[in-house]
């Protein structure tokens, strides 16, 4: 954040917390979104770490979605609750995804 815009806010007598509430926090939101999908995608990439160092264990502590869906697809033979599962965790990214997308992208006017 530009030291311009902290004294501007000084200047014009805003409280800190004002401050942080209606101007640092509202220019940091792309920055928390773009975070918040980064972290989704690598949810959603870490199978195979988990599944090479601890098998999602002890007992289910690193279970992570995609561990959930192969095991209930392959290990218990239950497709259905597989299925389920996947198209929640599919859902779930769609859902950071897109917010994302459109902000960063399509929210913008040009010219």
């Amino acid at each position: 954040i530009d030291e311009d815009i902290w004294k501007a806010a000084r200047v014009d007598g805003i409280p800190t917390l004002k401050t942080y509430l209606f101007i640092i926090i509202p220019m940091m939101r792309p920055v928390f979104i773009t975070s918040l999908v980064i972290i989704a995608a690598g949810i959603v990439k870490v199978y195979d770490l988990v599944v090479a160092q601890t098998s999602g264990g002890p007992g289910i502590a690193s279970e992570v979605p995609a561990k959930y869906v192969y095991d209930y697809m392959f290990f218990a033979q239950n497709l259905g609750q597989g299925f389920a599962a996947s198209t929640m965790m599919l859902l779930s990214v769609v859902v950071v995804i897109v917010p994302w997308a459109y902000l960063e992208f399509g929210g913008k006017k040009r010219g």
